[in-house]
């Protein structure tokens, strides 16, 4: 968006200084230009019925004004650092991106026990940082211990390898979540009996002398 207000100014300024250089330059032709196009956009104006031209010229000015402030506010506002100076580096200024904080922690959070998932926060302000991160873990670790694990994580990836300074103390939103237990294991076994004597055959045996 940046991009684009540059754009438009641009264009503005060189119509602007075109239109000034014109009028400074040769005054009565370029008056003489305009009121003659002037008149022949009242001539039209006076033919179009005043309750159509009413309502339209008053919807075409709120879009260009709401256009206009759009624009105003895109300019001025600061856009959203991307980087934070690193306080302990010494002989030069190092530049950190918020960006790599929130991976560090995601990695580092992500490695403890039972931390199912991971999504951190990091926002720059003044000479240190926030830290807000989203954390689901399984409730059979236990909340509290588990938050206390996360926040001491926290501490340690920003103010001992980052170099940085937490202006409050992290915040940790948890999702404690059960995890679901592996369907019991069942073997089938296939049972074969043995082949079966016939009768007749059994009986010839018994009486068939030894």
């Amino acid at each position: 968006m940046n991009t684009f207000n540059r754009v438009v100014l641009v264009i503005l300024l060189l119509v602007g200084m075109v239109l000034c250089s014109l009028v400074l330059v040769l005054p009565l032709p370029t008056l003489r230009l305009i009121g003659y196009y002037g008149g022949g956009l009242t001539g039209y104006f006076e033919r179009v019925n005043p309750y159509v031209l009413l309502p339209i010229g008053i919807l075409l000015a709120l879009i260009v004004d709401l256009i206009g402030i759009l624009l105003i506010i895109l300019e001025v506002r600061r856009p959203a650092a991307t980087a934070i100076s690193v306080e302990q580096a010494a002989g030069g200024k190092v530049m950190l991106s918020i960006a790599s904080i929130s991976d560090q922690l995601k990695t580092e959070v992500g490695q403890l026990p039972d931390v199912l998932q991971v999504k951190p926060r990091v926002a720059p302000k003044g000479s240190g940082v926030l830290v807000e991160l989203d954390a689901r873990i399984a409730a059979e670790a236990g909340v509290p211990s588990k938050a206390e694990r996360i926040v001491e994580t926290v501490r340690l990836v920003v103010e001992q390898k980052m170099g940085l300074k937490l202006v409050r103390p992290p915040k940790v939103n948890i999702e404690a979540v059960r995890r679901a237990r592996p369907a019991p294991v069942t073997e089938k076994v296939t049972f074969t009996p043995p082949p079966s004597v016939e009768p007749a055959a059994a009986a010839d045996a018994e009486q068939r002398p030894s």
